[in-house]
């Protein structure tokens, strides 16, 4: 072997050892920062700026074990978020602060004994009598919490499900359990680790931390509820309540909570389990593994003998050029995701440029309060853009990651809108505008399905309504339910204004576009983020709905949405003892199929319970049929939908058009296989009066076409 030869290979040594080196650091740093292991525990920033022993004392009883929200840090200091605001709220009280530690059943006894004049960490919904709550304060969620996770709220039932001491809860939630109360949530998780019971509900946040530092093996299940924690007082200090609202809805207002949140909930209170950060990383640790591979690859064939590398590379360009045509999806996402931060980085450096000028303006202009007061307010203004701006990126980030979660909860359709309507209204109010809500076209109130991402779309699209809109004009709500069937109503949301419109070539180009605005002065004189109409756009998809826009500039924009629900069938009328089967003998019907068997089985079905049945095999032959009937003879249309000549849309239409009495009012039900929303939608449009899916239920076909008979057209 030449010395060069040596040399060369000395070096490819060095530069393969440094690799593998390097290939697993970088992994292993990664992990640890994802574990946390460089991460420090957060602490309370506020301090007590009260300390005369002269002032008035604000005596406040709190939950040491409540980690988040209140506990003692590593050096023995009271901490959490809930220590923090206080802090914060006594401050702006002007008064000093004395606590009362212990846990939730003491703290309770506390503030029922007069010893406190508040209690924090107090849920909305909680049954502790005569206490006033302030505004929420934050948000968790009740998780069920187990050895092993259950798929279904009923896998609860004749279990032992250890909850809070006098947890409201047992009264809300009959799960056919056996409740086992305790006094802290660390008990209860423990209870779950030992076997003493089978199952615990804790607020997720203050788990994740007892699971964290205990070591413990129980994983999390279902959601129970949303829970939102505020500070109480007792009944007798109401003057006390309502100067707090005053603080923390500033407080609200101004982006404080949201800070507070994300400090101590989000960051600190997130899982950090090993298999945890694994699961959500797996797409990084794949590609860089591959990465990795390929790296050493390319080394080992450089490190080979010079005739065969000359083969090996040969292979190497060819493969490389094959993984370059199947990568061209990931190169064109790269690009939009460039396109996406240029964006990003042009809005945020707006409003920080506008912070950092009203600065140094206030600098110069420190003895004029009134030039101040006019910088700071516009402070207030390029900050809340600015935290809007970042709130529709991690919103967009979560849309892009498939990570957006639909709940399926019980709500009150009508209740939802009244909430949206008193936001709006208050909106509006400030802009010298008039809303209008009209929710007449409600069939079904109870309904299951994400009223927080409805109530994210509908906020979303009535924001811009008062934003776009001119001094004295209007906004209209109108809510419609255009169609339903046993299980599922479709729902059409319409937000109309008069304000300042679109141009048909932006609504087309632009309008869902993530970073686009209307005008070319929209940007700077409405001062929005431009996604927010896209996140609308996904979200709708994601609920399976659809979602349109007609304006005119200078003269108002309407947008129309629709979303299909599940009908919650809990709170119907129970039925009689005894029910009468339908009656629909002597009904004649006209089926339009044209495929043989359905045909069959739907004359079988119908001869059986004594309908006169006439047959049409396509859309065409069903006008004919229609045509030839004495007026009011067809008492019920039965109508396929895929069908040769003239499909069954077409076919209601033309009879709907037709110039006779009972072409408007004879009842056409849809009998198909097209079960989709969109399809429900068509049927509708088209004049049909009800949508049944193939296969057909017998029974529920039957008390159709009976429902219809007991009517009179």
């Amino acid at each position: 072997m030449t010395e060069g030869k040596m040399i060369r290979n000395r070096q490819m040594n060095m530069l393969i050892m440094i690799a593998i080196i390097v290939g697993i650091c970088i992994p292993l740093f990664f992990t640890a920062v994802q574990i946390g292991v460089f991460a420090k525990e957060p602490v309370v920033e506020a301090r007590q700026e009260v300390t005369d022993e002269s002032a008035p004392v604000l005596r406040v009883t709190v939950d040491d074990g409540f980690c988040p929200m209140s506990f003692y840090d590593a050096d023995g200091n009271l901490s959490g978020l809930n220590v923090e605001l206080i802090t914060m709220v006594a401050n702006q009280l002007g008064m000093r602060l004395e606590f009362e530690c212990g846990d939730w059943m003491t703290c309770r006894q506390n503030l029922e004994e007069g010893k406190a004049d508040a209690i924090l960490g107090l849920e909305t919904f909680s049954n502790m009598q005569h206490v006033l709550k302030t505004v929420p304060v934050t948000t968790d969620q009740l998780n069920i919490y187990g050895k092993n996770k259950i798929e279904s709220i009923g896998a609860l039932a004749n279990k032992k499900v250890a909850v809070m001491a006098r947890s409201v809860i047992m009264t809300m939630f009959d799960l056919q359990c056996e409740y086992v109360e305790y006094n802290t949530n660390s008990e209860i998780l423990k209870a779950v680790e030992n076997g003493e019971v089978d199952y615990g509900i804790c607020h997720e946040a203050v788990a994740e931390k007892i699971i964290e530092k205990e070591n413990l093996s129980v994983v999390p299940s279902l959601t129970i509820m949303n829970s939102f924690l505020t500070f109480g007082v007792w009944e007798d200090k109401e003057e006390l309540r309502d100067q707090m609202n005053t603080i923390l809805k500033y407080y609200a207002n101004q982006g404080t909570l949201a800070r507070l949140e994300n400090k101590w909930i989000v960051n600190y209170s997130r899982n950090r389990s090993l298999s945890y950060v694994i699961e959500q990383n797996k797409v990084f640790y794949v590609a860089y593994l591959i990465t990795w591979l390929f790296v050493m690859f390319l080394l080992s064939i450089l490190k080979a003998d010079y005739s065969r590398k000359q083969h090996y590379i040969a292979t190497l360009l060819e493969y490389q050029s094959e993984l370059e045509k199947s990568s061209q999806e990931v190169m064109r996402a790269n690009q939009a995701k460039s396109d996406f931060l240029s964006h990003m980085t042009h809005d945020i450096r707006t409003p920080i440029n506008g912070i950092m000028g009203m600065v140094e303006v206030i600098k110069k202009n420190c003895s004029d309060q009134n030039k101040v007061d006019e910088c700071l307010d516009k402070i207030q203004k390029a900050s809340g853009h600015l935290l809007d701006l970042l709130n529709d990126v991690l919103d967009m980030s979560k849309l892009e990651s498939g990570k957006i979660q639909l709940e399926q909860i019980p709500f009150e359709l009508e209740k939802e809108m009244k909430e949206l309507q008193t936001i709006m209204e208050t909106q509006a109010e400030e802009k010298g505008l008039t809303v209008f809500w009209d929710m007449t076209g409600i069939c079904h109130n109870e309904l299951i399905g994400s009223p927080l991402h409805m109530r994210r779309i509908l906020l979303n699209l009535l924001s811009n309504a008062v934003k776009y809109n001119k001094k004295g004009g209007e906004i209209h709500l109108t809510v419609n339910e255009i169609m339903q069937n046993d299980k599922t109503a479709l729902f059409e949301f319409k937000v109309a204004d008069n304000g300042i419109g679109m141009s048909e070539s932006f609504i087309e180009d632009k309008l869902f576009q993530p970073f686009v605005q209307g005008a070319g002065e929209a940007r700077t004189k409405y001062q929005g983020t431009g996604l927010g109409m896209s996140i609308v756009q996904r979200i709708v998809r994601e609920m399976t709905g659809s979602i349109d826009v007609e304006s005119k500039e200078g003269e108002g924009t309407t947008f129309t949405v629709t979303l299909p629900f599940a009908i919650n069938r809990s709170e119907n009328v129970p039925k009689t003892i005894e029910e009468q089967k339908p009656d629909i003998s002597g009904m004649k019907i006209l089926v339009v199929e044209d495929n043989d068997l359905n045909l069959e089985i739907a004359q079988f079905m119908l001869e059986e319970d004594k309908a006169v049945v006439e047959v049409a095999r396509d859309g065409l032959q069903a006008v004919e049929a229609f045509k030839n009937s004495r007026e009011g003879e067809l008492e019920a249309i039965l109508m396929d939908i895929m069908m040769p000549n003239m499909d069954g849309i077409e076919a209601a239409k033309t009879i709907r058009s037709l110039d006779r009495a009972d072409a408007k009012s004879v009842p056409i039900i849809a009998m198909t296989a097209n079960a989709f929303v969109e399809d429900m939608r068509k049927t509708k449009e088209a004049g049909m009066n009800e949508h049944l899916t193939k296969p057909v239920d017998g029974e529920k076909l039957l008390q159709v076409l009976y429902n219809y008979k007991k009517q009179e057209f």
